[in-house]
């Protein structure tokens, strides 16, 4: 009995840890990651929190990274504040999903940046985002696929999970009333 005690704590804290130990193996390729890194290190050196975010941000969008490219860079540059304002909130945010929570609450009235940057910065993490956009209710089906598609995602691979989701309204042609020939409820008259 003792022993399932132990090896169920020792568990649970090895999955509890597990993601973070993730995120810090690959910080090498994600943006977010990176940032974070920075940020945390001019933290603990004792720069300000707003201070570093502020000057982490200006960095990046002054001179690039390698792991954003030109035209996510181009999207950042138009919307600095809001880099900015995201940028200080990976100091506690170790993946994208996380982010997009914090970014909700520090910027409820640009759920469409909040999607885009947080793809940006985590792009392994877009489909979190995605879903978690589409749960909270904060943003349309529509709007958090062009905030994907501003992020440079491949929104084929987006899938709105079933716990909440709004999922993607958007129906393939043929499908429905006014697709000739789709079947299934088409009330189209035919041409013929």
């Amino acid at each position: 009995m003792r022993n399932r005690f132990i090896f169920s704590l020792v568990m649970s804290v090895l999955i509890a840890i597990s993601p973070v130990a993730i995120a810090q193996d690959s910080a090498g390729s994600v943006p977010g990651l990176q940032i974070r890194a920075q940020l945390i290190d001019a933290i603990d050196g004792g720069t300000a929190a707003e201070t570093a975010a502020s000057s982490i941000s200006n960095d990046v969008l002054s001179n690039g990274m390698p792991t954003i490219s030109q035209s996510n860079l181009s999207y950042l540059q138009t919307k600095p504040a809001e880099f900015e304002n995201m940028t200080g909130l990976l100091s506690d945010s170790a993946t994208g999903f996380e982010l997009a929570i914090a970014g909700f609450g520090s910027l409820p009235e640009q759920p469409s940046e909040v999607v885009t940057i947080s793809m940006i910065l985590f792009p392994e993490d877009a489909n979190e985002i995605y879903n978690v956009a589409l749960q909270t209710g904060v943003i349309s089906a529509e709007d958090a696929l062009l905030a994907a598609i501003n992020a440079g995602i491949d929104t084929s691979t987006l899938t709105a999970t079933a716990a909440g989701a709004a999922g993607n309204d958007v129906s393939p042609l043929g499908v429905g009333t006014g697709a000739a020939g789709a079947g299934g409820g088409d009330t189209t008259v035919s041409a013929n």
